[in-house]
């Protein structure tokens, strides 16, 4: 008959291995070593020198005690990134994670948490250091070398042996609990006497700061009461002279209100008048201009010259340009203007085509003025703009993106 199969133990369920930084950088060459004590065995610190291919000259690897082994390694991470890298993986997977990760923890409780510990108790302190480096308070984070003193306590002390340590009288143990425990609180005292010095510190900063500005507000309340008295002896003063002086002020004030009156509506009347001018003007310039005169057929243009003439179109762009110049300039250009529409090809006008802009051309009114034009359809002419040469590429680069 066929043997049933035994059920398989469940496996534990590994820890995964934490994405958080690991500064080991931080630590100086000694505070790195004895971390990588508490990380590794003896066995795996030689391991990670054999694939690292380190040794040390005239002495074997296995030879050498553990915490010069550490040392080695803590100096190679330092000084080269490969080396790093390596032993960064290493201590990731032996440790798998920080202590509490993403838990807050504060300063006050990290002695307690070097005490609760499972499993291996100096990988623990390690994972506590690690812990301790990433933490965003600067008092935890002050705190990452304790672990590793006590570590490497562990590692220094002598082992007792297990017959002595059990016929030790109980009222012995109980002491040496009592010590250890006084110790603690010793050291647990100490941290928060650091504390609240830091603390009253603080207060007596605050407490002088207040006082600082009370004294300044005294000083001004001083101040404000000499004015007060200053004003209170002018106002009795002002009211010992007599009411003559404020009637003959009010007097004074009354013949400036007239005149001031009077100067208002001498203005009213001289802005009604100019609005009178001004909408007859306009009913002027919107009167239909008078037909001009016929011009006697011997002084018209013959048929070749009307044939070459090109209508000038000035743009709004064009009289906003010629605002900036004189009256010469002025002149000067609507006579380039002319002599344009008359006859384009005319050798004093110096026509040049714009790069970049088809139909765009310019023509020399001065030495440092042109006039930009334009070849509109048909035999019209479309003046643009009145420019400095200097501002010729400007002119071209914001013309291209109308």
């Amino acid at each position: 008959m066929a043997k049933k199969n035994k059920q398989a133990a469940p496996q534990p369920e590994e820890i995964p291995v934490s994405s958080a930084p690991l500064p080991l950088l931080q630590l100086d060459a000694k505070a790195l070593g004895e971390f990588l004590e508490l990380c590794f065995g003896d066995k795996r610190l030689r391991e990670l020198c054999a694939e690292l291919k380190l040794y040390s000259p005239g002495y074997r690897i296995e030879a050498m005690p553990p915490q010069d082994v550490a040392r080695m390694l803590a100096d190679e991470a330092r000084a080269a990134k490969d080396a790093q890298e390596l032993i960064e993986n290493a201590v990731r997977e032996a440790l798998r994670d920080p202590v509490f990760e993403g838990v807050p923890v504060t300063f006050r409780h990290f002695d307690d948490l070097q005490e609760t510990f499972f499993g291996d108790r100096l990988q623990h302190l390690a994972r506590l250091t690690w812990r301790a480096l990433i933490d965003e308070d600067p008092k935890v984070r002050e705190l990452a070398l304790d672990p590793i003193e006590l570590g490497i306590e562990l590692l220094s002390a002598p082992l007792p042996a297990a017959a002595k340590a059990d016929d030790l009288p109980d009222n012995l143990k109980k002491a040496r609990e009592e010590v250890k425990q006084l110790r603690k609180q010793a050291e647990r005292a100490d941290k928060e006497r650091a504390a609240m010095k830091d603390q009253l510190t603080a207060a007596r900063g605050d407490i002088a700061a207040r006082e600082k500005s009370l004294a300044e507000v005294r000083d001004e309340l001083t101040q404000a009461r000499a004015e007060l008295a200053r004003s209170s002896a002018d106002l009795a003063r002002l009211n010992a002279a007599g009411e003559g002086r404020a009637l003959a002020d009010a007097r004074r004030l009354a013949d400036e209100v007239r005149s001031l009156s009077e100067k208002l509506r001498a203005a009213v009347e001289e802005r009604d008048a100019l609005r009178g001018k001004l909408q007859s003007a306009e009913r002027r310039a919107q009167a239909p201009a008078p037909a001009p005169a016929p011009v006697p057929e011997e002084e018209l243009p013959s048929d070749e010259e009307a044939a070459t003439f090109l209508v000038p179109i000035f743009t709004r762009e064009f009289y906003d340009s010629i605002q900036r110049w004189d009256r010469r300039m002025q002149r000067a250009a609507f006579d380039k203007v002319s002599l344009l529409a008359r006859d384009w090809r005319h050798g004093s006008l110096r026509a040049i085509a714009l790069e970049g802009l088809p139909g765009y051309y310019r023509i020399r009114v001065a030495t440092d003025v042109r006039l930009i034009y334009r070849r509109g359809e048909g035999n019209t002419l479309e003046i643009l703009s009145l420019i400095d040469r200097e501002d010729l590429d400007r002119y071209i680069r914001q013309a291209r993106t109308r």
